[in-house]
């Protein structure tokens, strides 16, 4: 095999060392970069997925494009005869308004490259320069003859021993191309940034699934496979399964012209979640249906090796990233995403993999017969139960968390070391699903139907379904005094700030987790709303969304207890009963009748309560709702329950009941509240901000005495376009140095 054969099958990255004079891109010291098919006469080029950049050091970045002969199919692949010859020119300095554009880039020269771009890699190209300065922006342009791509611009990162006043950086993930509308990136692209991190799903592997189907903006039509399957019959959805496949998603999502915006602005830092091979994946096991079951060895999921091959390839050729691939290796793991980086004395930055190397999920789906009870809604008792016998199994083989680990222990113990042997001052973690404990502990909340009376994990797919390796993590960071680490992470389609524990039963803080919610994927409360609206889970919408009917349904609910157990009704699951109190205190005059009878025309549009079930006093929506609709004077029911309330408070504090506050009446109202206390539970006390319902990114500003962390939430679709003014509102939260622990600001 020839040195030319050799760059073709192990990964095509070449790279050179930034001087003012002509370069050859290599792929080392001593390899030269193949080069294509001679052409007659110098062909003009297009750049159709536009340009990047990634993997800021202190003296080197990685650029991008993919560059075809002009006329051809921008998203086919195409054979040897469509290979071509173009330069990389780099310059010192940015380029200011011309970034973005097709102009000639000017400014003093630090590098030209000759590059090609190939057929074995989809006519991508990746080129690592080295020799540039620290802390410095550069401008870049892909040129062949008169074809000139767009104008980039990157900034390396500070060397080590520099000291920084202050680090800006953004953090995003989730991009589903055919739900909602993609206006974040036209506000990202005009932010002041060091950089950005890219947590995963950058591509949806899957196209016409049911959560596709729903509203999409008029500048995304529907994506198309060049071989997909379905995943179900001869209809219905189709999923990425050959590496022209994996390609054609990236280069119609890379044919945005807002995500195009941002990558020509800023370097990225990127890795992958489970969407760019298949959901919820582990290793090359697809999750598509629950697999097969075998009492003697346990579950298992359907592997498919050569299409996760497919999709490291695709990923491979379509980040600016500075990895390691080789298509020779044998198996799927063909390629190693973890790294590291350092920006001066202020920050360290370690990226981790947590799709490659993870095991199955604890409790296999085969097992259980479903996802819901093995990834989603699992009883932790059952959870905690599989994982001890798992460690135990494990344990012979010299690693107790072999069977159950989401990072693997080559790079878990990697991941320790770049810790403890960082000498900067804040250590952030490249997480792509969430640290935070999201539990629902349902085993004391009254009206809540005897098999949902457990506590649960809402998502075994994150960290929750592996707790004794995130103990061991976080454990390992308390014991070695590693202070000021903040993990940045996707995949749940919320925001969320909060803290981690070693031992979520003990007060072990270790790492604040900062979650950001999807660019446009869908929420994590529409799929739950999804799921209770059926009416067999009707029970449990309360947890999940209420609305101004549903808050005077429950109010009534309420009334009707209250007045059962000042009638002596003892059994308060005795309907009956309770009916038969109502109706005798209607007959005695002491309850009007249309405070038990529902209200015409009332809102039934959904009020977010998932907010309070993991972040806040569980029913705190509710009682507001119901207050609401008294102080309107809107709900007969409403009004006569706070009087009720009110009645009793005043009568214990001996003042008239006019002249309780609204402030005290409230957290009575709650139908999950302590009625003696008024006090809500709370499931999730680490969790300080919850935003269940939303789509955008975070923006990170890190200093020596603090991070800030702003989370940026867009507006909904508008008229199938992304509305003209994207941004919602904001979230600022702080953590200030020295302590595990996060506080809302604004």
């Amino acid at each position: 095999m020839d040195r030319r054969q050799f760059l073709r099958m192990a990964g095509f990255m070449t790279a050179s060392v930034a001087t003012p004079v002509l370069l050859s891109a290599c792929g080392g010291a001593s390899v030269e970069a193949p080069q294509p098919t001679a052409s007659p006469k110098p062909l003009l080029l297009q750049f159709p997925q536009g340009v990047a950049s990634g993997d800021p050091k202190a003296d080197s970045l990685v650029f991008w494009t993919r560059a075809l002969p002009a006329g051809l199919d921008p998203i086919a692949v195409h054979p040897a005869s469509a290979n071509s010859t173009l330069e990389l020119i780099v310059t010192e300095g940015d380029p200011g308004a011309a970034v973005g554009t097709t102009a000639e880039l000017t400014g003093k020269i630090v590098a030209r490259v000759q590059l090609a771009a190939l057929t074995e890699w989809d006519h991508s190209v990746r080129h690592k320069l080295s020799g540039l300065n620290g802390n410095t922006v550069y401008g870049y342009q892909f040129v062949a003859g008169t074809s000139r791509s767009l104008i980039g611009r990157a900034k390396t990162a500070a060397a080590a021993n520099v000291a920084l006043n202050q680090l800006k950086f953004a953090f995003l993930s989730c991009q589903d191309w055919s739900v909602n509308h993609w206006g974040a990136f036209d506000l990202l692209a005009k932010e002041e940034l060091d950089f950005i991190v890219h947590l995963g799903d950058y591509i949806y592997e899957t196209v016409g699934e049911a959560f596709q189907k729903g509203a999409v903006e008029a500048a995304h039509p529907a994506l198309k496979l060049p071989n997909g399957p379905y995943k179900s019959g001869n209809s219905g959805a189709r999923y990425a399964n050959t590496i022209d496949d994996y390609r054609a998603l990236y280069k119609q999502y890379r044919m945005d012209p807002r995500l195009q915006q941002v990558h020509a602005r800023f370097a990225m830092i990127a890795v992958w979640d489970d969407h760019e091979f298949s959901d919820d994946c582990w290793g090359d096991a697809t999750t598509y249906d629950n697999g097969s079951f075998d009492p003697a060895k346990g579950g298992d999921n359907k592997h498919e090796t050569a299409r996760r091959r497919a999709a490291n390839q695709a990923w491979y050729e379509f980040m600016p990233a500075d990895v390691a691939f080789d298509a020779n290796a044998t198996g799927f793991q063909t390629i190693r995403l973890y790294r590291d980086f350092q920006f001066g004395q202020l920050m360290q930055l370690v990226m981790t993999d947590q799709r490659l190397y993870r095991t199955d999920h604890v409790l296999p789906e085969a097992q259980v017969g479903s996802a819901n009870g093995s990834r989603y809604m699992v009883p932790t008792q059952y959870l905690a139960a599989a994982e001890a016998q798992k460690m135990k199994v494990a344990t012979a083989g010299g690693d107790p968390l072999a069977l159950t680990s989401i990072l693997g222990k080559t790079q878990r113990d990697w991941f320790k070391n770049k810790l403890k042997t960082s000498s900067a001052q804040w250590h952030f973690w490249g997480n792509e699903v969430s640290l935070l404990r999201m539990r629902l502990d349902a085993r004391k909340l009254a009206g809540v139907p005897a098999e949902l009376q457990q506590e649960f994990v809402l998502n075994a797919d994150q960290w929750d379904g592996f707790n004794a390796e995130r103990s061991d993590i976080l454990g390992y960071i308390r014991s070695q005094n590693i202070q000021n680490v903040v993990a940045v992470t996707g995949d749940i389609h919320s925001f969320y700030a909060g803290v981690a524990h070693a031992d979520y039963s003990q007060d072990t803080p270790a790492v604040v987790d900062l979650v950001t919610a999807g660019i446009s994927s869908d929420s994590f409360y529409s799929y739950l709303a999804s799921a209770v609206r059926d009416p067999s889970l009707a029970s449990a919408q309360a947890l999940i969304f209420t609305s101004e009917a549903g808050a005077e349904a429950i109010a009534i609910q309420m009334l009707s207890v209250a007045i059962a157990q000042q009638a002596g009704v003892s059994d308060l699951g005795n309907k009956a009963a309770i009916q038969q109190a109502v109706g005798a205190a209607i007959q005695a005059g002491q309850l009007p009748a249309a405070a038990v009878q529902a209200t015409a025309g009332l809102a039934t549009s959904e009020i977010n309560t998932l907010n309070d079930l993991l972040g806040g006093g569980l029913g705190q929506t509710i009682a507001s709702t119901i207050a609401s609709l008294a102080a309107r004077k809107a709900s007969v029911a409403a009004q006569t329950l706070y009087g009720l309330v009110a009645g009793k408070i005043a009568s214990q504090l001996q003042i008239p009941a006019a002249n309780v506050p609204a402030s005290a009446v409230q957290p009575f109202l709650n139908p999950f509240a302590d009625q003696a206390s008024g006090k809500a539970p709370v499931n999730n006390p680490w969790i300080k901000h919850a935003d269940t319902d939303a789509q955008g990114y975070a923006v990170v500003t890190v200093t020596p005495s603090e991070v800030q962390c702003t989370f940026r939430k867009m507006r909904r679709l508008s008229n199938g376009a992304a509305p003209s003014a994207p941004l919602a509102g904001e979230t600022r939260v702080r953590i200030a140095s020295g302590k595990a622990d996060v506080s809302v600001v604004s």
